[in-house]
């Protein structure tokens, strides 16, 4: 049980944290970079918040994350900014659902090598983790499952209010959606009316599968590249599953969403367009900043003396939940592969914890 003292001191710490995020933001800093560059107290505070991490524990993750994180951004973030000019220079020429999906196809090969790399990082750490904080993780996930399955239930399933959710989407692209535009995104969701309920169900069985990965982990206590080798072809999977029926499943809702996009796209207004190309080009420029940017690369805070179950990654706060401009680093097919995705700040259903690896949505569009 924490102390008062403790909640003081937790609050006294975001308060900082929000403070640093005003003049970050005052300063022209944008969200994808703050986000990037404290990744990795976001990751561990999500760690922790899944898992009560031990200071061991807690130690291992920091130092894993630093190299993984200085992994990334040597290799990747350049890759990351020419693959959105390569989009942004299709879209004065017209956008097909083709175009859509090679970039997400694109997208996940590159995250999913960002997953093979951390893959014997996050062994390292799940070798460690004990019964109990895997019981944690999983009253934790049947929590998040129950609130995401209300987010869809009752009049957030009703068809006004996914119309309305997917035309405010549209607009964080595009500036603001023309009749003709909202008219396409009415027809999709027409189409698919089941998509959102098939989102949940496949949410809810990744986060069950990679459960089921850490506590095979936890109770066979295999060699760590075994563990590392386990993590893999799970993340390989959420991609393209083994089972028949989710991979045409998902097959088809990818399609949709790429038609839908491409659809929007061929119907902008070169005003909306400018719209789009000066957003995509912020992306590229945040992405080639912070590959060459290593003065303020992101690097954990050494470990401080504590009380006991006191944890320094508390001093995030609550709050701290909702800086994750890139979700970590990792996100998978729409999303970064381990514990990452949206670019952009959400809430709601698409508002995802950390632990959820769906598919990476840099452009893809849910209703």
């Amino acid at each position: 049980m924490r102390s008062r003292a403790d909640h003081r001191n937790t609050g006294v710490h975001l308060r900082r944290l929000l403070a640093v995020a005003v003049i970050a933001l005052a300063a022209g800093c944008s969200s994808v970079r703050m986000g990037y560059n404290n990744a990795d107290t976001l990751l561990l505070y999500a760690l922790d918040n899944y898992f009560d991490l031990s200071r061991p524990q807690e130690q291992l993750a920091r130092d894993r994350l630093r190299n993984l994180l200085e992994w990334h951004r040597a290799t990747q973030l350049h890759g990351y900014a020419d693959l959105i000019e390569a989009v942004s220079r299709r879209i004065g020429g017209g956008v097909t659902p083709d175009d859509v999906l090679a970039f997400n196809l694109e997208m996940n090969r590159r995250l999913l090598h960002t997953g093979e790399q951390a893959a014997p990082d996050l062994a390292a750490l799940a070798l460690t983790l004990q019964p109990a904080q895997l019981e944690r993780a999983a009253r934790k996930l049947v929590e998040e499952d129950a609130k995401a399955r209300r987010e869809v239930s009752g009049n957030n399933a009703s068809f006004e209010h996914r119309l309305e959710r997917a035309v405010e989407r549209a607009e964080e692209w595009f500036g603001s959606v023309s009749p003709p535009q909202q008219a396409l995104i009415r027809a999709a969701i027409v189409r698919r009316p089941e998509s959102e309920q098939w989102w949940a169900n496949e949410r809810e069985q990744r986060r069950t599968d990679l459960l089921k990965v850490l506590q095979r982990i936890q109770h066979e206590h295999p060699a760590p590249d075994v563990a590392a080798g386990w993590l893999c072809e799970y993340l390989a999977q959420l991609t393209e599953p083994l089972d028949p029926e989710r991979r045409a499943r998902m097959t088809e809702y990818r399609r949709g969403n790429a038609e839908l996009i491409a659809a929007l796209v061929d119907a902008a207004s070169a005003e909306q367009k400018a719209v789009l190309l000066k957003k995509l080009q912020g992306y590229a420029e945040d992405f080639t900043v912070l590959a060459t940017d290593t003065g303020t690369r992101s690097r954990p805070a050494p470990a401080r003396n504590r009380a006991p179950r006191s944890h320094a990654l508390e001093e995030v706060g609550e709050g701290a939940a909702h800086l994750q401009p890139l979700r970590s680093v990792l996100q998978h097919d729409g999303q970064p592969i381990v514990l990452a995705e949206h670019m952009t700040d959400r809430r709601g259903v698409d508002d995802r914890p950390a632990m959820d690896l769906p598919e990476l949505r840099c452009v893809e569009f849910r209703e």
